[in-house]
């Protein structure tokens, strides 16, 4: 694929709604992005409540190759350190070709009240440049929420930018995402999961989706999602072994084709 082809997809993907900037990790993506309820490493771009899960410092590293081109790639790192009830979380992602790239760093601070709440803020700074058209800088704050009502079922609440900010650049003129989801994850069996999301964002239309983790055995993990809006399918496998992870997956866009994302996480 030609660069000016990958620039005019990549402004397809991320002019109106910059979503394409923000990394869930390959178990949430094979899930759906059912990232609301489900706790992992990557919660810290999908929900930061759900860092709350890590026992251990852990460093995770992925990436992402669009529609098969390596020129629409994403990379990311991220890292989670517990203590006791606080956790704190570090992360990078960086997306995009040479004439156009997104950068987005954060710093999260999550919190545990008992063993049924956990409640996180996340403090973004994020990176635009576009050539022929300068670059721009902006911040925003996530603030997220999760909910454990019984042994089966988890409410998670997450929204993105809610205070509305903008990149502080009149030349390029892309408001930084806004965005609510809603979620549930209802734990049907020892070895099986199940995550709803409704997430809706600014002059998009409501998007829902679900997505299941079966655990064939202890180390090992099949998944799989739909999402309606548009339509896409996803699918994952997840493998650990003592403190390594290694997770990946891929997701069927109906009008750009496949992208694919893996994960290596370590947790000291």
């Amino acid at each position: 694929m030609n660069k000016f082809i990958s620039f005019q997809l990549v402004l397809f993907c991320s002019i109106g709604f910059v979503r394409a900037q923000n990394m869930l990790g390959p178990k949430i993506m094979a899930m759906g992005n059912n990232g609301s309820s489900v706790k992992d490493i990557w919660s810290i771009a999908s929900n930061t409540s759900g860092i709350t899960s890590i026992e251990w410092p852990t460093l995770a590293l992925s990436y992402a190759n669009h529609f098969f081109d390596k020129q629409l790639s994403r990379q990311a790192i991220a890292f989670v350190f517990p203590i006791k009830n606080t956790y704190l979380g570090l992360d990078f992602q960086r997306y995009g070709i040479t004439e156009y790239n997104e950068i987005k760093t954060g710093f999260a601070l999550a919190k545990k009240f008992g063993d049924e709440l956990s409640i996180g803020i996340k403090v973004n700074y994020h990176q635009l440049k576009i050539s022929n058209y300068g670059q721009t800088t902006g911040f925003s704050v996530d603030v997220g929420a999760m909910y454990k009502l019984n042994q089966e079922i988890v409410l998670g609440l997450y929204l993105n930018n809610p205070s509305k900010q903008r990149y502080n650049n009149s030349t390029i003129s892309i408001a930084i995402p806004i965005a609510l989801h809603i979620g549930a994850t209802y734990q049907a069996a020892n070895k099986i999961s199940v995550a709803t999301t409704i997430r809706k964002s600014i002059n998009s239309a409501v998007d829902v989706a679900i997505g299941i983790d079966y655990q064939i055995i202890s180390s090992l993990s099949l998944r799989g999602g739909l999402s309606m809006k548009p339509f896409k399918q996803y699918a994952g496998v997840g493998f650990n072994f003592k403190r390594f992870t290694i997770d990946g997956a891929v997701e069927n866009d109906p009008y750009l084709g496949y992208s694919s994302q893996i994960s290596l996480a370590y947790a000291f």
